[in-house]
């Protein structure tokens, strides 16, 4: 039987960081968008790393660019972040 991953240890708020740093191409500006700071945006990418086992982001002079596994993951990433946006959007308001 394959192991699978136990998304109750994952923060899946990093997908969204994931998002915002791949948009922005710039940790500062990413940090911005979320209303975090750098270093929140830093760390996160550092778990990030670990858990996907790859660097994602490489430093730039003006900021940061996607590594080849992080192209790779850009589209499944926009798709599981869109289907929990439009099952959060469908929901009715609680009474």
């Amino acid at each position: 039987m394959l192991n699978k991953t136990n998304l109750a240890r994952i923060d899946l708020n990093l997908l969204v960081l994931f998002e915002a740093v791949l948009e922005e191409r710039h940790v500062a500006r990413a940090a911005a968008r979320l209303h975090v700071s750098p270093s929140a945006v830093s760390h996160g990418l550092g778990r990030l790393r670990e858990l996907m086992q790859d660097p994602l982001f490489l430093r730039q002079p003006k900021g940061v660019v996607p590594t080849e596994r992080a192209r790779q993951l850009a589209a499944p990433v926009a798709d599981i972040l869109e289907r929990a946006r439009q099952v959060i959007s469908r929901a009715e308001r609680f009474d």
